[in-house]
């Protein structure tokens, strides 16, 4: 009897202890005359860290069911094979279509390209692909200046922005709508998020695909702002591009761009079948805010007296590049021309500024 009301007092003492110290907590400020400020942090997406995962496969005529994604410590997608700890010299960023996770990995452009390039120049360049699905250009920018930039790169090369004009077709700027930066710690949210990243880090990524809650077209077409203007959307845009080439070259980073790609026929009837626009919306889309958008990339590239290229030159005609379910991602053909023409133009580039 003695032990049970020794544990009964230590109980009620506990949780007495427990209650005043919450109630005397947000007085602290108040009688220490000082503001211990609220925890928050910036969070974006990005790909686990030294992980190993095998992905379905994204190509239209392939007998080969699922594809190696591996990412390095910084949680870049690496190349077969590549445990190089050499210095990186370019960084590939954008959104899916460079994250491109459905393609073999030995042909994915940002690890192709630059190997083209090293067997064509008999260099040893050291690329890595930062691309991250549903990633818009502010993200990139958070994603650039957090973990490429400390890295040192020699070049940064930028893709990736129709989910850039499809967001804010339906949101009125980067800081409205479902991708929200800022958040608030929660020490509840906090605990159990560490538990999970010490024993079991990839598992609710992979409930969240299966339950559908990271769709982010999804998400993306609920809502409900007028997408039918042009100028709002380019502006808003502009300004994340702004920021991206001067991060760049403030920090010694030579950024190149390239021109956005698609197969029309195919993407209209992708967005169709998804419900993102209507068909007045859908025209709008594709026949004016793309063409106008890559108008835009090629002027920032004179503007700012940097390389571009142009992908879209390559693609829009070529459905057999592209999936043919969405018309978009690119296929492991379309990868590997992708990737020539990518090397093509740093060859050339390469060659000139030696002569």
């Amino acid at each position: 009897m003695k032990i049970i009301k020794l544990i009964k007092l230590i109980a009620v003492n506990f949780i007495v202890i427990i209650l005043f110290l919450m109630l005397a907590d947000p007085l602290l400020g108040l009688v220490l005359e000082d503001d211990p400020g609220i925890s928050r942090e910036i969070s974006f997406k990005e790909n686990n860290p030294l992980s190993f995962a095998k992905v379905s496969s994204y190509d239209n005529n392939t007998e080969i069911e699922f594809v190696i994604k591996q990412t390095d410590e910084h949680g870049f997608i690496i190349g077969p094979g590549d445990t190089s700890e050499k210095k990186i010299d370019i960084v590939f960023m954008g959104a899916s279509t460079v994250e491109l996770e459905n393609v073999q990995e030995n042909k994915r452009f940002p690890y192709l390209s630059i190997k083209n390039l090293n067997d064509s120049l008999n260099t040893n360049f050291v690329s890595r692909n930062a691309g991250v699905g549903g990633n818009l250009l502010s993200t990139t920018n958070l994603l650039l200046t957090t973990k490429v930039v400390p890295l040192h790169p020699k070049y940064v090369i930028l893709s990736s922005s129709l989910i850039d004009m499809i967001y804010l077709s339906k949101n009125e700027s980067y800081w409205t709508g479902s991708k929200k930066y800022l958040n608030r710690n929660n020490p509840k949210t906090e605990t159990f998020r560490g538990i999970k990243n010490m024993f079991f880090p990839n598992l609710w990524l992979q409930l969240r695909k299966y339950m559908g809650l990271s769709n982010d077209l999804e998400i993306i077409k609920q809502a409900k702002f007028s997408p039918l203007n042009k100028s709002r959307i380019l502006d808003q845009y502009e300004k994340q591009l702004d920021v991206f080439i001067n991060t760049c070259l403030i920090y010694g980073i030579k950024p190149i761009l390239t021109t956005d790609y698609h197969v029309p026929k195919l993407i209209k009837a992708n967005l169709r079948k998804q419900g993102v626009f209507n068909d007045k919306e859908n025209q709008f889309y594709l026949t004016d805010l793309i063409p106008s958008l890559n108008n835009l990339i090629e002027n920032k590239a004179k503007l700012y007296d940097i390389p571009l290229i142009k992908l879209h030159e390559l693609i829009e005609q070529n459905k057999n590049f592209v999936n043919r379910n969405d018309g978009l991602h690119l296929t492991n053909t379309g990868s590997e021309k992708v990737s020539e023409t990518i090397s093509d133009y740093l060859i050339d580039k390469f060659q000139n500024e030696k002569n």
